[in-house]
């Protein structure tokens, strides 16, 4: 009795440890996880192509770090599947782009609203995360107008739903600017009403050695997340240089002049100061 005591008692022993090591194991892999925080942009670049912008990164002692060269399987959602797109890696800041073909083909709903989703699967270290985004095809067009020195842009704007292009129904805001290499130059915004929009650009925008200039229209509404239509155009102000003058003979002359001129007055100075040595 006593020795069938002792072997339950082992058992119950060895139980209890195998339990005890399970938990402090389970409890080490999940405080060794760390969460990771995604990201998505997508942006409609008219007659171009489509630009998908994720991030992905952590925080530590609170604050952001990237996740650097994380797998992310980009996904087109229809209602009772997923498709993956391709799969893109992060950068050493965390960032991961994919530029999809103006003519990719996606599933619709019936509101022409699309789903693209974002899959980080996570490892040993980061835990798994995901974003989506919906969109709706939006097409802008603006015809560059210069008459009587009064610089206009027309814009129009139609949505696709249901393979038919249709003006939209609401509102839609946008904005001008001047493409600068810090900080873009805002020159206007406004409305796109029942599809159709009129900006009226300055004539003193500063430009490059020709006066051209890189307008950009952007429409940044939740259905159809940002899109931009840009136009290069020499309605700027053309960079002036500075000319330098040539010297003409008149100058060279005189610079010689002076020139010939220090040089005596040293060497006279010079057999002055020998001559009174030599009397002293």
């Amino acid at each position: 009795m006593t020795q069938l005591f002792n072997i339950n008692t082992k058992s119950l022993w060895r139980v209890s440890f195998l339990i005890i090591f399970c938990l402090i194991t389970i409890s080490a892999i999940a405080q060794k996880k760390q969460k990771a925080y995604m990201s998505i942009e997508y942006k409609q670049i008219v007659n171009e192509y489509r630009l998908l912008e994720v991030t992905i990164r952590t925080r530590i002692d609170g604050k952001f770090q990237a996740i650097k060269n994380a797998p992310i399987e980009i996904l087109m959602v229809s209602e009772d599947d997923e498709v993956l797109i391709t799969t893109i890696n992060s950068d050493e800041n965390g960032f991961a782009n994919l530029a999809i073909d103006k003519n990719y083909s996606y599933f619709k709903d019936d509101e022409g609203k699309y789903t693209i989703k974002a899959v980080y699967k996570g490892n040993d270290t980061y835990k798994k995360a995901n974003k989506k985004i919906k969109a709706r095809d939006l097409f802008i067009n603006g015809d560059f107008v210069d008459k009587d020195s009064i610089k206009t842009i027309y814009i129009s704007a139609l949505e696709l739903i249901q393979d038919s292009m249709t003006i939209p129904e609401k509102e839609i805001g946008y904005e001008v600017f001047v493409d600068r290499l810090f900080a873009d130059l805002k020159l206007a915004s406004g409305d796109i009403v029942n599809g159709k929009a009129q900006i009226t650009i300055p004539n003193d925008i500063p430009g490059d050695n020709e006066g051209n200039i890189k307008l950009i229209i952007l429409v940044d509404e939740r259905n159809y997340q940002t899109v931009e239509l840009s136009k290069t155009i020499d309605w700027g102000t053309p960079l002036i240089k500075e000319v330098i003058k040539k010297k003409n003979a008149a100058t060279i002359s005189y610079v010689a002049f002076m020139i010939t001129s220090i040089i005596v007055i040293a060497i006279f100075g010079l057999l002055l100061s020998k001559r009174i040595s030599n009397k002293s």
